[in-house]
């Protein structure tokens, strides 16, 4: 009884949890992830009410995990890949037009007013509770009351002019309390016959202590406020003098309707207006954009991201200056993944053979300390090469080897795509060549004797063995390692970022490509690390292209070495 008690207190605990993250995710527009959650959770309750749910329980961590740090990355990646995200374009459109909405321009000669903050008191702690004193550029004093909401996230506020030491805004009267020792300091401004101490002016350092509060409590209220006086205009705290003073400024933008004309039909409609030019705001190629009403000139404002079909695909085979570095970097990619494998495999197979030999004497000593660069973690074995032997200037390499024993002139491992590749083939052989020699140390030593001893009274040289028994019997355990080293190659971020982060760059490139660069690192700089911006759209495309391409040839490989034949079978 107590454990179906305390089953169904769980069960309710975790739909309530999860009922509440689903809620959220829908109200926020995640509507992808909030399905998966429901997915997860009717799952869950499935394997923990029904009894012939109960061996999924144990599968629930993993399950959880898989749906949202995999299923849904995956799906987050196709999705980006069908719209323009990417720098310029990193908004939706409705928050796009609420940034324009929030845009303030100061107004041509514009007039500065000094504040200072007197708040409620409440048991000797300030409130939310306060009114603004402001002084003109005349010297003349106004009192701005309490900014009230008017619209989503905007608060308006009036300010009146002093009249022998008081005024009455919207039916609320205002009187400043001066100091007895000192006239000129006003401590306080009672409201209704309730007093508002002096609490912050930015002109006042004694009172920076309340800087903390000021920022926290009252800093997003006051940056979202207008404060209106009919007769001086709108005062607002702008990004380009910040709390330091009010100015006089308006809104750029603002939504009116008036007519126009679709489909050969007057309607009127609420477009975006420019409060300066008075030309409405156009809208194609997913943004805004600004007329010129003299010259009629376009300038894009702000652009949001939507569904764009196929046209980062397109772009990869259609644009010239993203499709020659792509189609670059795409050889090379090849060209380093399967030349990885062949040099590694190489120098790790010669090395078992070396090895195997069982008349070898300290052979376990030589495989421990053959295994060392495969212990060390490869970042530090990455940056130790690149600084200690491939430095142009005091690397091993060039300062010693060429400069002081062959008296050759310094290689420039990094400037020149030649040599950054040599480099790149000799880190990565480093890194590589243990794991290739375990792997082939346990298939020799799986070959039988026989067979040599066979081949050997029928005359065959040890060159004519390896060719005929040696290698074709390792080809079989090893194949579908070796297409998995393959697969791990042409994703090998980490040799290619850390050693030269894909440089020398190519020439007339837009985008972010280098001469070193593989399809993973190209894709990082697209969405990441390029100069002009990010391309989190066209990185996901490619991202999509890599997946095919590993998915395509690993089945390919496996097909053709039939390394599945026993399993099959």
């Amino acid at each position: 009884m107590i454990k179906k008690a305390i089953l169904w207190i769980s069960v309710a605990l975790i739909d309530a949890i999860l009922g509440w993250s689903i809620t959220l995710l829908f109200i926020n527009g995640s509507y992808a992830l909030g399905i998966i959650v429901i997915l997860l959770l009717v799952f869950i309750d499935y394997a923990l009410i029904n009894p012939k749910g109960y061996p999924f329980r144990y599968m629930l961590p993993a399950l959880i995990i898989l749906m949202i740090l995999t299923v849904y990355p995956i799906y987050f990646t196709f999705q980006i890949a069908f719209e323009n995200y990417a720098t310029g374009y990193m908004w939706t459109r409705d928050q796009a037009i609420n940034i324009l909405l929030d845009k303030v321009v100061i107004s041509p000669n514009p007039k500065f007013f000094n504040y200072s903050v007197y708040t409620l008191y409440k048991d000797y702690k300030p409130t939310n509770d306060f009114v603004l004193l402001l002084k003109g550029p005349d010297g003349k004093l106004y009192i701005a009351s309490s900014p009230q909401p008017s619209s989503a996230g905007r608060y308006t506020s009036s300010f009146e002019m002093l009249t022998n030491g008081s005024v009455s805004i919207d039916g609320v009267n205002y009187s400043v309390v001066r100091s007895l020792k000192d006239p000129s300091q006003i401590i306080a401004i009672s409201v209704n016959g309730e007093n508002y101490n002096y609490f912050y002016s930015p002109s006042d350092q004694s009172t920076f202590p309340n800087l903390k509060f000021f920022n926290s409590n009252y800093g997003s209220i006051l940056s979202n406020t207008e404060f209106i006086n009919p007769e001086i205009g709108t005062l607002f705290f702008t990004t380009t003098y910040g709390f330091n003073k009010l100015v006089t400024a308006k809104y750029e933008y603002t939504l009116s309707t008036m007519p126009v004309v679709e489909n050969g039909h007057q309607v009127q409609k609420t477009v975006l207006v420019n409060t300066i030019t008075g030309q409405p705001v156009l809208e194609h190629n997913s943004a805004f954009w600004d007329v010129d009403p003299s010259t009629g000139k376009q300038t894009m404002i702000i652009g949001y991201y939507g569904y764009t079909g196929l046209a980062n695909f397109s772009s990869l085979l259609t644009n010239k200056q993203i499709m020659s570095p792509f189609l670059s970097v795409f050889i090379w990619t090849f060209e380093w993944a399967a030349l990885s494998v062949v040099f590694t495999f190489a120098v790790g197979l010669i090395l078992a053979i070396v090895l195997n030999n069982r008349n070898m004497r300290f052979r376990t000593i030589y495989r421990t300390l053959l295994i060392i660069p495969w212990a060390i973690p490869g970042f530090i074995s990455i940056i130790m090469f690149r600084v200690g032997f491939f430095n142009v200037s005091f690397g091993i390499i060039n300062r010693i080897f060429l400069g002081e024993w062959l008296h050759l002139p310094p290689i420039n491992w990094f400037g020149d795509a030649f040599w950054a590749k040599v480099a790149l083939f000799l880190v990565n052989t480093w890194l590589g060549f243990p794991y290739m020699m375990v792997i082939s140390l346990g298939a020799l030593q799986s070959i039988p004797d026989d067979l040599y001893e066979a081949a050997s009274i029928d005359g065959s040289s040890r060159w004519h063995s390896f060719w005929t028994i040696t290698f074709p019997l390792l080809m079989t355990p090893l194949a579908p390692l070796l297409i998995a080293s393959f697969a791990y190659n042409f994703n090998n971020f980490n040799v290619i970022y850390l050693l030269t982060g894909g440089n020398p760059p190519i020439p007339n490139s837009i985008t972010p490509a280098g001469q070193t660069d593989i399809l993973i690192s190209y894709t990082y700089n697209l969405a990441f690390g390029g100069a002009s911006g990010r391309n989190y759209g066209l990185a996901a495309a490619i991202s999509i292209l890599i997946f095919a391409i590993i998915a395509t040839i690993s089945a390919i490989n496996f097909k053709l070495s039939g390394s599945f034949e026993e399993v099959n079978k």
